[in-house]
C-alpha cells in the first residue's frame, strides 16, 4: 500500500471518528491543537529529555467528550518524525560511520482522562487543571535506515519500510484555565508500539544483537515520547465549557439531575438529588433530626407515640398522651398524669391522689385494703371486727388440741378450726396470723420447733378448707410467750395454746 495513502487512512480514520462522537444530546467538547518534540529511546540508544541528539518536532490533536467531573474520554493522536543516529567505528572499513534511522510515525489513540479537579481534589473551575490520560490504539511508521544500521539477518532488506501496528499511550500534563472557552495545556506522552522495527534494530541488548537462542529473552520494545504545548478550545456548553450543563451547580449535569433546581450548597446524591440520610422524606438540610426518620410536620423529628407531640418535647415519647401534660397521658380523664395518678384507671380526686373513694369510707382506694366495702381507719379502710366474732375466734382457738408431744391435729378440734375457716370467709380482705406456743417443760428449741410445726398443721388444714395460703402466716414462738404461770399444771395448760390474729 502507498506509505501516503496509508498515512491518509488513518488520520480519516480518526477524524471521521471525532465527528461520529460529536453527534450527542451532550455538546459539551473540547478539541485540542499542540505542537511540540518527539524523542527517541530503544535498543540504538536513548535522546529522552535531550540525553543525545537528534530530537523532531510533531503536531498532534485531541478530542475530548466530558463523562463526569472525574472523567473525559478522548481521541488523540499526533504525527511527525523519530529517529535516532550515532557513530560507530567499522572494524572492516576501519573507519567511523553514521548508523541510525528516520522514521515517520502517525498514531492514533481512544483512551481516558482522569481530571484531579474533580472537585474531590481540586475544584472544578480551578485555574490549573493536572491530568493523566491512557489509551490504546494504532500507529503508522514509515522508516529509512542507513545500509550500516541493518543486521546479516536483513540482508536484501529495503532501506525504507512502513509498518500498521498496535500501539497503548500514557501521560500527563496541565492544563491552565486562559478563559472560559480556551486552555493551555503542556503535556507528556509516551508511546509504546507492538512493533520494533521501526528502528531496523529489533530485540537488541547494550547494542548487541541477540542470536536464535537468545532471542527467547527479548528486551521491551522501543518506545518515543512527545513534548507537546497547545491549546485546547472547549465548546457545546455555557461559556464554552466543555463539562455537562449544571444549573444548580451541585456536581451532577442536568441530564442526569433529577432533580436539577436543588438549593446552592445542598449536599446531593448520585442522581442529584438533596441528601435524606434516616430517608423520611425531608431533606438533610430541612431536617432537625438527620440521623432518626421522623415527619414533614415536625421538620424530620419522631413522634414515636403518634400523640401529635413531638418526641424531643414529648415528656412520655413511648405513650400516646395530651400537649396539656407535655405529651404524657391522663387515662382516667381526672387531670392528673398517669405518672402521678395512684388510680390511672379510675378518675379521683388531686386530695386522693387520683383516686376515688369507691365504697364512701372517706378513706381513698389506694390506701383502702377494702375499697368496695366501708370500713375504719384503724383497718385501713376494711370493717371493724365485731366483738362476738372476736369472742367466736378465741373459743374456737381454745378448742384446738394435738397429741402430745407432736404437730397431729386431734379431731375434735376440727369443728373449731371450721368456725375459723368461716370467718376468714366472711372476711376475705382479711389476713390471720396462727401463733403457736407451749409451756416451759421440756428442752427449749426443741419447744420452739412444735410450735412453729403446729402451726403450719393449722394452717394446712385451713388450706383445705378453702383458705389461700396467701392470706395466712404461721408463727411458732416456743415458750417465750406465756400467759399463765408454768409452776402449775393449770398455768402450763393455759401456756399450750394456738391464737388467731385477723389483720389488714
Amino acid at each position: 500500500m502507498n506509505k501516503n495513502l496509508l498515512r491518509l487512512s488513518l488520520l480519516l480514520l480518526i477524524f471521521s471518528s471525532f465527528f461520529v462522537n460529536a453527534q450527542t444530546s451532550y455538546k459539551k467538547f473540547g478539541f485540542e491543537v499542540n505542537g511540540g518534540l518527539r524523542e527517541y529511546h530503544g535498543d540504538m540508544g536513548s535522546s529522552l529529555y535531550f540525553k543525545n541528539s537528534p530530537d523532531y518536532q510533531g503536531v498532534g490533536g485531541a478530542f475530548g467528550m466530558y463523562i463526569n467531573s472525574s472523567f473525559d474520554v478522548n481521541i488523540y493522536g499526533s504525527g511527525g518524525d523519530i529517529g535516532f543516529y550515532k557513530n560507530v567505528y567499522d572494524v572492516v572499513r576501519a573507519d567511523v560511520v553514521r548508523v541510525g534511522f528516520r522514521s515517520r510515525v502517525t498514531e492514533g489513540v481512544i483512551g481516558l482522562t482522569y481530571k484531579f479537579n474533580n472537585g474531590y481534589i481540586l475544584d472544578e473551575d480551578a485555574r490549573f487543571k493536572p491530568f493523566i490520560r491512557a489509551g490504546w490504539g494504532a500507529m503508522s511508521s514509515v522508516s529509512k535506515f542507513t545500509p550500516e544500521t541493518l543486521s546479516p539477518k536483513y540482508e536484501g532488506y529495503r532501506l525504507d519500510r512502513s509498518w500498521i501496528a498496535s500501539h497503548w499511550n500514557a501521560g500527563l500534563g496541565l492544563k491552565v484555565r486562559v478563559s472560559d472557552a480556551i486552555d493551555l495545556v503542556i503535556s507528556e506522552q509516551f508511546n509504546y508500539s507492538f512493533d520494533d522495527n521501526y528502528d531496523a534494530s529489533p530485540y537488541m541488548v547494550s547494542g548487541a544483537r541477540l542470536n536464535s537462542a537468545q532471542e527467547g529473552n527479548k528486551p521491551l520494545h522501543d518506545i518515543y515520547a512527545y513534548h507537546s504545548f497547545g491549546f485546547v478550545f472547549n465548546f457545546g456548553g455555557d461559556g464554552g465549557s466543555y463539562r455537562i450543563k449544571d444549573e444548580d451547580g451541585d456536581g451532577i449535569s442536568d441530564d442526569f439531575d433529577i432533580c436539577p433546581n436543588t438549593p446552592i450548597n445542598y449536599a446531593v446524591d448520585t442522581v442529584g438529588c438533596p441528601m435524606d440520610d434516616d430517608k423520611d422524606g425531608v431533606i438533610n438540610e430541612d431536617d432537625k433530626c438527620p440521623d432518626v426518620p421522623g415527619l414533614p410536620a415536625f421538620n424530620g423529628c419522631p413522634d414515636s407515640d403518634g400523640d401529635g407531640i413531638v418526641d424531643s418535647e414529648d415528656k412520655c415519647p413511648k405513650v400516646p398522651g395530651l400537649a396539656a401534660f407535655n405529651g404524657c397521658p391522663d387515662s382516667d380523664g381526672d387531670g392528673i398524669t398517669d405518672a402521678e395518678d395512684k388510680c390511672p384507671l379510675k378518675a379521683g380526686p388531686l386530695e386522693g391522689q387520683g383516686c376515688p373513694d369507691s365504697d364512701g369510707d372517706g378513706i381513698y382506694d389506694h390506701v383502702d385494703v377494702c375499697p368496695a366495702t366501708p370500713g375504719i381507719v384503724e383497718n385501713k379502710g376494711c370493717p371493724e371486727i365485731k366483738e362476738e366474732v372476736k369472742e367466736k375466734i378465741r373459743l374456737a382457738a381454745k378448742g384446738i388440741f394435738f397429741e402430745s408431744g407432736k404437730d397431729i391435729i386431734k379431731s375434735e378440734s376440727f369443728e373449731n378450726l371450721n368456725v375459723l375457716a368461716e370467718i376468714m370467709k366472711e372476711y376475705k380482705e382479711a389476713n390471720v396470723i396462727i401463733e403457736g406456743h407451749t409451756d416451759n417443760q421440756g428442752d427449749d428449741a426443741d419447744n420452739l420447733v412444735l410450735s412453729q410445726k403446729r402451726t403450719e398443721a393449722v394452717k394446712r388444714y385451713l388450706a383445705s378448707q378453702g383458705i389461700e395460703e396467701s392470706r395466712m402466716s404461721a408463727i411458732g414462738y416456743g415458750e417465750s410467750k406465756p400467759v399463765a404461770d408454768n409452776s402449775t399444771a393449770k398455768g402450763r395448760a393455759f401456756n399450750r395454746r394456738v391464737d388467731f390474729k385477723l389483720v389488714y
